[in-house]
């Protein structure tokens, strides 16, 4: 959270954009509660047998006004919230190329010029990816979470739902324990760009004296290990980073195991209609 707060004076200055965004998600939330409850309708209605040319018309409208209301909400946060994300990378690019042009030579003795280059260009996509994605999935999180729980509580069946979100919470914690790993990876792998960047820009500024004393297949030796050193750190990062999705399968797994257990048993108690059922693991998903 401590990324979101140092951003937080952008967010303040490009709060109607965001919140236009944030609206556009909302609506797509609203509107994807709707195809599973009808799904869930139709089903009963052939299991029934009371499906008629009408009530088909009727749900397929539903369908139809439902996917056209998500393409256009979709439109609205996709355009606000990337769009604000490029803003601010725009402006902060443009605020560290002239904070760079005021700073006098002692600085540039101390730091080295690879590791200027990667803040301009590696750490600024990255804070965009923070602006757009991250604010993204943390929004979406909440808005999209909530209100399809509050569908499947009070469409289908409260019970069933909060049976069926008890895994959950280990989402929470996985996600909590691999992205403390994730996030030093992920500075080591910030690191090893900069030293990366740095010996390219010695190498490429140096040639004309590492070619006057033959040294050019020693300093190709050492860049190579530099891409060497990049790549192992990068892999770390996505090995940790490949296990979210299988961990958060088998929780949804061990989800739709208690759905199907109990639910299967509030249908043949005639709790809940086989359409039901239908509609809620549509809403799992």
């Amino acid at each position: 959270m401590s990324i979101f707060k140092k951003l937080g004076w952008y967010f303040r200055a490009e709060w109607r954009t965001y919140l236009f965004g944030l609206l556009g998600l909302l609506l797509t939330a609203l509107f994807a509660i709707i195809p599973p409850r009808v799904i869930g309708v139709v089903v009963d209605l052939i299991h029934d047998q009371r499906l008629t040319r009408q009530s088909l018309i009727w749900n397929l409208g539903l369908l139809l006004i439902a996917g056209f209301g998500q393409y256009g909400s979709r439109y609205m946060w996709r355009t606000a919230i990337w769009g604000a994300a490029a803003k601010l990378e725009q402006t902060l690019r443009q605020r560290l190329f002239g904070h760079y042009m005021q700073l006098d030579q002692s600085f540039y003795q101390r730091y080295r010029t690879g590791d200027l280059m990667a803040r301009a260009t590696n750490d600024l996509q990255a804070i965009q990816r923070v602006a757009g994605g991250g604010i993204l999935q943390f929004a979406d999180s909440i808005i999209t979470g909530g209100t399809t729980l509050i569908a499947m509580m009070t469409l289908i069946n409260w019970r069933l739902t909060l049976i069926a979100v008890l895994p959950f919470p280990l989402l929470a914690v996985m996600a909590f324990y691999l992205g403390q790993k994730i996030n030093v990876a992920f500075r080591d792998s910030q690191a090893a760009f900069s030293r990366l960047n740095n010996k390219a820009q010695e190498s490429i500024s140096g040639v004309k004296v590492i070619k006057s004393l033959g040294q050019e297949q020693e300093d190709i030796d050492d860049f190579e290990a530099q891409v060497d050193e990049t790549i192992n750190v990068n892999r770390r990062v996505n090995r940790l980073d490949a296990l979210f999705d299988p961990i958060t399968t088998l929780i949804i797994a061990l989800a739709y195991m208690a759905t199907i257990v109990l639910g299967g048993s509030l249908v043949m108690q005639h709790v809940i209609t086989i359409g039901n059922l239908v509609s809620f693991t549509t809403y799992l998903a």
